[in-house]
């Protein structure tokens, strides 16, 4: 597609005052809307208002910034002024990848790169194969007059399996696996503003709630801490607790400590969910585009003839990377780009001053028009090898930057993988009459889940 420029191009000798603002309540300003709906809200924001937006969305002054050259800014060109929000030391992810910065993210990131090479993940590739057997197993005993499957949920688990089998060559039994599940829905539950107004967490119900996800997360600090030991006393060599704990860094030759492992061991596992949730999207899309479906499995059925893919069949499943490449882009998993300024700026024509937060939701991006034909349609031919180069942030489902997610191509393998097997052996058709509505978490995820019914293919 022909580039246009952005209709507010970088240039301080330009800056306004302040970017265009939709109308807001006193005192409150937008935080109501964006409460209630905020992906469209941010779309009617962008529609109408352009690349940058003025937001109040509560003490801070907000920019919700959508043109790729902007997004390209404030990741790379001065990334150095745009930090994530302080999280250092969080009570779930310490002071791991997901929210260290600066000298000790770059270490981090440096002993921890080489575990998702590509090569490296050729290694877990039977061990993906080998759940997703099971699971399509599990899906043949059903029988032809079992209920619909909550596909989600039957995503989120297999991402989880996957997850756990890579980190640490393990897979949680069902008491643990259905108390992580409850603990990522406590992550993802977005309570009312005016239930965070009166305090309602107080309330016993909440209490609870919040009292068993940290029972799962003393059982997931509890595992972290004995594959770190048994790693030490050389355990599993395949796995990429293993690899983390092998790294030494290159300039010094030091390991990572206990707790340096400890951390990294709970941002890689958080990341859990997103594969699954995509993956959901990625069956939700393919049952309202049947043809796109049949397309898919015949490609599987000319590479795979029926069995089991191998590490060779990877590159010839390119229409299954596709499908999953296209789902990403309408239901990105990191669909949250959120900065806050350090020093004052320019960001587009106006003015940043410091401690401004930037926000770019990635659900935005993939659908801007200068840059997406008919972006609302599902096409995953826009992913096909003959296409044209676009624009490197138009695209970013995994976060862009230096920070970009470090398992992206673990999911991108993950992702073809599940289309391709699954898509041999069964239709997955969803209810019809049935709306499927998003619910913005920490992913993208259905509403209310995503029930399906099965059709074993002849």
């Amino acid at each position: 597609m022909k580039r246009k420029p952005p209709r507010d191009l970088m240039d301080s000798t330009r800056a306004s005052t302040h970017p265009p603002s939709p109308w807001g309540l006193p005192l409150w300003g937008h935080l109501l809307r964006h409460d209630r709906d905020p992906l469209g809200f941010a779309m009617e924001s962008f529609r109408k208002h352009g690349d940058v937006v003025h937001l109040k969305l509560g003490a801070q002054s907000t920019y919700l910034v959508s043109h790729p050259d902007h997004v390209r800014y404030f990741l790379t060109e001065n990334a150095n002024n745009y930090a994530k929000p302080a999280l250092v030391d969080d009570p779930f992810l310490g002071n791991g990848l997901f929210v260290s910065e600066g000298a000790y993210w770059r270490r981090q990131r440096r002993l921890v790169q080489p575990a998702f090479h590509r090569e490296r993940l050729a290694g877990l590739l039977s061990g993906m194969v080998d759940l997703i057997q099971r699971m399509l197993k599990s899906w043949e005993e059903r029988g032809a007059s079992a209920p619909p499957l909550d596909v989600s949920e039957e995503m989120g688990i297999l991402s989880l399996w996957m997850t756990t089998r890579a980190l640490y060559s393990e897979e949680p039994d069902a008491e643990v696996t259905a108390g992580i599940r409850r603990m990522m829905a406590t992550f993802n539950a977005t309570e009312p503003l005016w239930a965070r107004v009166l305090r309602l967490d107080r309330l016993p119900f909440y209490r609870k709630k919040w009292a068993d996800f940290f029972v799962t997360r003393r059982l997931m600090l509890g595992k972290a801490k004995e594959v770190v030991a048994k790693r030490r006393e050389g355990g599993p060599e395949d796995d990429i607790m293993a690899m983390l704990v092998a790294a030494r860094d290159r300039d010094t030759g030091e390991a990572m400590t206990d707790k340096e492992l400890r951390d990294e061991f709970m941002n890689l596992f958080s990341g859990n969910e997103g594969p699954g949730a995509a993956l959901s999207w990625a069956w939700h899309l393919l049952s309202l585009h049947p043809e796109i479906a049949e397309r898919l499995a015949s490609e599987s059925a000319a590479v795979l003839g029926g069995r089991a893919p191998s590490l060779e069949d990877l590159p010839k499943l390119r229409y299954a990377t596709q499908v999953f490449e296209e789902s990403l882009r309408l239901y990105p998993t990191a669909w949250k780009l959120v900065r806050v300024a350090g020093a004052a700026d320019t960001l587009g024509k106006y003015p940043v001053a410091p401690g401004t937060v930037i926000l770019s939701i990635s659900y935005l991006i993939h659908r801007h028009p200068e840059f997406w034909s008919s972006p609302e349609v599902f096409d995953p031919d826009r992913f096909g090898p003959d296409r044209p180069a676009r624009h490197k942030f138009a695209y970013v489902p995994f976060g862009g930057g230096q920070h970009i997610c470090i398992a992206n191509n673990l999911s991108l393998m993950f992702g073809a993988l599940v289309l391709a097997m699954v898509s041999q052996r069964f239709r997955l058709r969803g209810i019809p009459g049935r709306r499927v509505d998003i619910h913005p978490g920490i992913s993208l995820l259905p509403k209310g889940g995503l029930p399906m019914t099965l059709e074993p293919r002849p």
